[in-house]
């Protein structure tokens, strides 16, 4: 299966978002990996369990940084909240990518993660050629990420599902597992 990119970002960087994700389409195109962002929720479905389910599923999540993501307040209390836990506990990778220039480095939770592009320089302020490259070689960064993963997964031990271990003790520190099995459980 391939992996998941969820994209986190405020509606005001539509442009940006769009940009980010058509170098990472490239990658999906080949069966590579699955890009998600909140547009691909269909009509009529709820909005926030679907945001929550990609979020669950993702193996990379992309911050798109601007003073509007920054000032979001459903961005701020649900998504990086969640993120940034399963970054902690999964080691999901969670990559902000600096779009605009705005306060990021006094913001306690992100001034520790390393951005893109390198050094923090925001997007806006590179020539339209220069972010063009800095965004295909974040797609080729995230690709190298998820190939990393991907080696990782094939290289765990088959669970053979009708012998699972007895006790709730025994699936401490699982919880990509028991996500994935949800996830199974879902489709």
């Amino acid at each position: 299966m391939p992996a998941k990119v969820f994209i986190s970002y405020s509606h005001e960087d539509e442009r940006w978002k769009k940009r980010v994700a058509r170098h990472l389409d490239a990658l999906a195109s080949e069966g590579r990996l699955v890009v998600w962002d909140d547009r691909k929720i269909p009509a009529g479905d709820d909005w926030e369990p679907a945001i929550r389910a990609a979020m669950a599923d993702c193996q990379v999540a992309l911050l798109l940084i601007s003073a509007a993501f920054l000032n979001s307040k459903f961005i701020l209390d649900a998504e990086v909240p969640t993120l940034l836990q399963r970054r902690a506990a999964e080691g999901v990778r969670v990559i902000p990518v600096i779009l605009s220039s705005c306060a990021w480095r006094r913001i306690k939770w992100l001034k520790p993660i390393n951005a893109r592009p390198v050094d923090g320089q925001p997007l806006d302020l590179l020539s339209r050629a220069k972010a063009e490259a800095v965004l295909t070689a974040l797609a080729t960064e995230i690709d190298d990420l998820l190939a990393t993963v991907a080696e990782t997964r094939t290289d765990s031990p088959h669970v053979d599902l009708h012998h699972l271990p007895e006790g709730a003790a025994d699936f401490f520190g699982r919880g990509a597992d028991l996500e994935w099995l949800d996830a199974q459980w879902q489709t």
